[in-house]
């Protein structure tokens, strides 16, 4: 077991006291301490500046979104600012997520697994061992912490997802709240998901009322506020850079935006979920973000065949997708407002903009898709026909039906929380003109992980031994800064694993081999699946019995990687929990 894994699990004291010791050097003091004053010299505080030109970097994250929503990965919504975004810079095909909110958004700030810094799966779900606490460790700063004490300017804005349920109580700690993890300021919601036209709000280390004036909507608050706070700096410190985490509620239920949006898109996904899907797939192969030589796997098991609805179900499902649609349209808008702010204030050019989602399309509305609430809704679908008109207004909070997340998520097999592609991969686009010379497709492995350590490449900052007086766990993302200028830069990993629920999944050199755990059996008799992905893209076509001898070298793998990167012991979901867990895994 690495060291760091045993001074974790032995606590953060525990950390420090073996490796860490509190010396004046460590302290950061100059000066000379004496018995008296006569015999010391004063060394004062000295405030910490970033380096001159150092560049200012930006994470986008959008909620629920597959790896073919945006048009630059085979929509035809309009992204036109997310596209230009791509356009003038780089477009993964190769970037993997955590499968769900909480794991994606911890490897993402701290660069580590998210099992390793305690996100197991979502956040507050303590299951009693490091790897499940449901909190980031102290042992894992994040990348907020780290740019804040090097001279940054931070500021969050949107879903947070990182604290335990104790903590959002107004009597709870704010131990893990954005501004104890870093920011200077924060404006958005700490749960898993919230109201867009009233949201659960939480401005830094309080609570805000219910937004009431008219017209109010999430997207555009986050953005409204992530222009004032980043307006009032510049006017304060125009030469001190900024870290700005733009988090999306978008496109996470509840589906929710202007009629006037889903008005233009109303007529658009009559055609229904497979030819939708065919559709993405065929513009995919023209646009080079998959390889001409995809196979695009059968629906998915439990979706059924478009044709085989009724009027009224094609009618209600397609008017989902119109309004999903007219949902991302609306944050395309709020991105391309944010863009065109930085370029106003002359600051676009050496920004780096991250834009990913966290997982793929969302499955959890099942066949038929929920109206009233995006979980647990009961009405049925000729009652939500009776009340279409009021689809993705404030008298609804719809999720759509979970075929559209396999469209969502073309070319791939199944969707998010799932160890397949179509849970895992989704797009990654990045800016930075005054940095990126060679703009086009990257077609690198990336893990969500790898972001932030090419942020800490790209500043020049090294990842802190210690921070806080608690000694850190390595950094285990590596940066891909070397493949911005240079297509054919070899991927900075050729492995990681991956678990959720027991679920499993190891990619190594090419090969994937994946293994779904179904609740209250044995681990070992989970059949594992086999996919030859250099060659594969989307995951079609299972070659576990072909190849008997590499499957076992894949497992084999998996629990080493597991066991390094504090991923054991294997947990199915709680008790309470198993009923949606089977909804969701069960084929």
């Amino acid at each position: 077991m690495a060291i760091w894994l045993m001074l974790l699990l032995a606590g953060p004291n525990a950390v420090a006291q073996q490796s860490c010791s509190l010396t004046t050097a460590a302290t950061g003091f100059e000066g000379v301490i004496g018995r008296t004053a006569a015999t010391s010299t004063p060394a004062p505080l000295r405030e910490k500046r970033a380096s001159a030109g150092s560049p200012n970097i930006v994470y986008i994250v959008l909620d629920d979104t597959g790896y073919s929503d945006l048009g630059a990965y085979g929509s035809r919504v309009a992204t036109p600012h997310m596209d230009a975004l791509a356009a003038g810079g780089l477009q993964y095909t190769g970037f993997q997520s955590k499968a769900v909110c909480s794991p994606s958004r911890a490897s993402l700030l701290t660069g580590r697994n998210s099992h390793a810094v305690g996100m197991k799966e979502l956040a507050g779900n303590d299951q009693g061992y490091p790897h499940s606490r449901g909190r980031v460790t102290e042992a894992a700063a994040t990348i907020a912490q780290v740019l804040q004490s090097e001279g940054y300017s931070t500021i969050a804005t949107g879903k947070w997802h990182l604290v335990p349920g104790s903590e959002i109580r107004p009597s709870g700690s704010r131990q893990h709240w954005p501004l104890q993890k870093g920011f200077d300021r924060f404006y958005g919601f700490l749960s898993g998901w919230t109201d867009q036209y009233s949201p659960d709000l939480v401005e830094d280390n309080h609570a805000l009322p219910t937004p009431v004036q008219p017209g109010y909507h999430f997207s555009e608050a986050i953005v409204d506020r992530s222009i004032r706070m980043l307006g009032d700096n510049f006017a304060s410190e125009p030469e001190k850079p900024f870290f700005l985490y733009l988090a999306f509620g978008a496109m996470h239920a509840p589906i929710q935006v202007d009629a006037a949006y889903i008005e233009k898109y109303k007529a658009a996904f009559d055609g229904g979920w497979d030819r939708i899907r065919e559709e993405r797939f065929r513009r995919q192969i023209e646009l080079g973000i998959i390889p001409a030589d995809t196979k695009l796997p059968p629906r998915n098991p439990g979706d059924p065949a478009w044709d085989d609805l009724s009027d009224v179900e094609k009618t209600v499902y397609a008017r989902f997708m119109a309004a999903y649609a007219g949902f991302l349209e609306h944050t395309d808008a709020q991105v391309g407002r944010l863009v065109q702010f930085l370029k106003d204030n002359g600051k676009f050019d050496n920004t780096v903009i991250f834009l990913l989602s966290d997982n793929g399309g969302a499955p959890e509305a099942g066949p038929e898709g929920n109206f009233a609430r995006p979980y647990g809704d009961t009405l049925s679908v000729q009652q939500m026909y009776d009340r279409l008109d009021d689809l993705g207004s404030p008298r609804s909070q719809p999720l759509y039906q979970r075929a559209w997340a396999m469209v969502s998520s073309t070319p791939f097999q199944y969707y998010k929380l799932w160890p397949h592609r179509g849970g895992v991969q989704t797009p990654l686009i990045v800016s930075w003109p005054a940095g990126i010379r060679q703009q086009g497709i990257r077609t690198q492995f990336v893990d969500i992980i790898d972001i932030t350590p090419t942020v800490l490449d790209i500043t020049g900052i090294e990842a802190p031994a210690r921070f806080g007086g608690v000694c850190q766990i390595p950094m285990q993302g590596r940066s891909i800064l070397g493949t911005f200028n240079d297509p054919g830069q070899p991927a900075s990993r050729d492995t990681q694993y991956f678990e959720l629920w027991g679920s499993r999944s190891i990619y190594h050199a090419g090969w994937k081999a994946i293994a779904i755990h179904t609740p209250g059996t044995d681990f070992d008799a989970d059949r594992w699946e086999l996919y030859h992905v250099a060659q594969d893209f989307a995951e079609a076509v299972d070659l576990a019995d072909r190849y008997p001898e590499k499957v076992e070298e894949m497992q084999r793998l998996w629990w080493a990687e597991a066991e390094k990167n504090g991923a054991l012991p294997l947990l199915e979901s709680p008790p309470g929990r198993r009923r949606t867990y089977e909804q969701f895994f069960n084929r």
